[in-house]
């Protein structure tokens, strides 16, 4: 497997075993309930996608989940009914009591599964489904592949009388005659189980009036690397048969998606469920979200709460530092960092809301999993972290009940401050809640969580392809453990 991420023979031996395993010995009714759950939906068919996700990928899953320590579900399709969610095999859930998140992304990408846990621990999946406007449907069973249409302008030579628009509304015509599974709506409701590519098209006409035609693929979950790319094999003609090029690029692109859905090494081939599977609730097959976690209780102690506090790294069962993602239902694009220092200073009333101090976040640890993506979002075309290596919050006063801060209790605080991104500094309000406590060992900590909201627009990066009112919205969750200074 590419990157060296799947080891195959014995792999292959132990994920059968372990399938085998999951459903013939269940978990006895008798022992405590896990308060979170990995549910793996497959069928049983012998496709490619299902061969090589069953003998590469789910081992790996379960190895994940073993770090985790997270109980595995390994739940076949069958006739007794399914979830309307789940639409496509193989599908990855993951539920605890806050809510059940489906995994959107390539099942090659293990890292990005790591981070799709680490982050739905802690931010549960919205429900509002992604809705777009004049875009290509293929319906495959339950699932839709939507597949929305990009015309450049022309290059090369402009023919004479030539005008864009009118151009792209005659290439859109005749894409729509060449589609033969593909129909466009207006507009289509997209759940998380439905599959996305982007069709770009690239017209350049030569000095001779011959157009060529270049056509690209792009999976909904890489927006930089095509699929496929015609640029060494462009359809070429007199400029006058365009339409007859556009239908036989239109055909063409629809049997890419065809064979991307098909493939099994890819990451993008699923296998659809079909309709006639009949549809049953998550309770009705034994999957309710699992109960809330015992909660522990505080230890109250009557010595002071420490003045001088400097942040702690999380540990592997803890939240990163902070978590982010985009409003539903663009909240697929989601990751965490990981790296930051900073220090929280409590004045001599140990008031919180008179509390200062910074966080200081080092950008080339923000990651949503998968190692070529990250690598854009530290570019210069987003966080640009060569010329910016620290993002920053100040805070500068807070606002809330005027009370000594006590071990034992939650104090909630809003702190103003200065965030700065990119050498780019905003005031921000973050909501916090303040608890301090004393670990196992007896030691004191301090415990920050809260969340605010940025505007990218205010960074000038921009946001992924979605809603207006979703994609340039960045929403955070912090989670910082602090210990006194030494």
């Amino acid at each position: 497997m590419r990157n060296g991420y799947f080891r195959r023979k014995a792999i292959c031996r132990l994920g059968v075993s372990l399938i085998i395993w999951a459903v013939m010995f269940p978990v006895p009714a008798t022992a405590k309930p896990s308060s979170e759950e990995l549910i793996v939906f497959i069928q049983q068919n012998n496709t490619p996608v299902n061969r090589a996700f069953q003998q590469n990928i789910l081992p790996e899953i379960q190895k994940m989940a073993l770090d985790f320590q997270i109980p595995v579900k390994i739940v076949p399709i069958t006739a007794k009914g399914i979830p309307s969610e789940i639409k496509i095999t193989p599908l990855i859930v993951y539920q605890n009591h806050l809510g059940r998140s489906i995994y959107q992304g390539r099942t090659t990408t293990p890292d990005r599964i790591r981070t799709f846990i680490r982050t739905s621990r802690f931010i549960p999946q919205g429900k509002d489904p992604l809705v777009r406007k004049q875009t290509p449907v293929w319906e495959m069973g339950r699932s839709r592949v939507w597949a929305p249409v990009k015309i450049t302008p022309v290059t090369g030579t402009i023919p004479q009388g030539y005008q864009d628009q009118d151009f792209r509304q005659e290439a859109l015509d005749n894409i729509r005659k060449g589609f033969q599974h593909f129909q466009f709506m207006d507009p289509v409701s997209l759940e998380r189980a439905d599959r996305g590519f982007y069709m770009d098209f690239y017209p350049w006409v030569s000095t001779d009036n011959i157009l060529y035609l270049s056509f690209a693929v792009f999976s909904q979950f890489h927006c930089k690397e095509p699929v496929f790319h015609s640029r060494d094999n462009p359809l070429t003609g007199p400029w006058k048969d365009r339409g007859d090029l556009f239908q036989k690029a239109a055909r063409l692109m629809e049997n890419i998606v065809r064979e991307k859905t098909r493939d099994g090494l890819a990451g993008d081939g699923f296998d659809p469920v079909a309709n006639s599977i009949p549809v049953a609730g998550w309770d009705d097959i034994g999957l309710s979200l699992p109960p809330a976690p015992e909660k522990r209780t505080a230890k109250k102690v009557n010595s002071e709460v420490p003045l001088s506090w400097v942040l702690l790294p999380p540990k592997t069962d803890q939240p990163s530092m902070v978590l982010f993602h985009f409003p539903s239902p663009l909240d697929n694009y989601s990751g965490e960092a990981t790296r930051g220092k900073g220090e929280f200073q409590l004045p001599v009333n140990r008031n919180p809301a008179e509390a200062t101090g910074y966080v200081e976040i080092d950008p080339t640890s923000v990651t949503m999993g998968q190692p070529d993506l990250d690598k854009v979002i530290q570019s210069s075309i987003m966080l640009n972290t060569k010329q910016y290596p620290a993002s920053r919050f100040a805070i500068l006063s807070g606002e809330g009940e005027t009370e000594k801060i006590t071990y034992g209790g939650l104090f909630p605080v809003v702190f103003q401050g200065n965030l700065e991104i990119k050498g780019k500094t905003v005031p921000l309000h973050a909501a916090m809640e303040i608890e301090p406590i004393l670990n196992d060992d007896a030691e004191p900590l301090l415990i920050l969580k809260g969340s605010f909201a940025i505007d990218l627009n205010d960074f000038q990066i921009p946001g992924p392809d979605g809603p207006e009112e979703s994609k340039h919205i960045l929403l955070f969750d912090v989670n910082f453990r602090l210990t006194p200074r030494g």
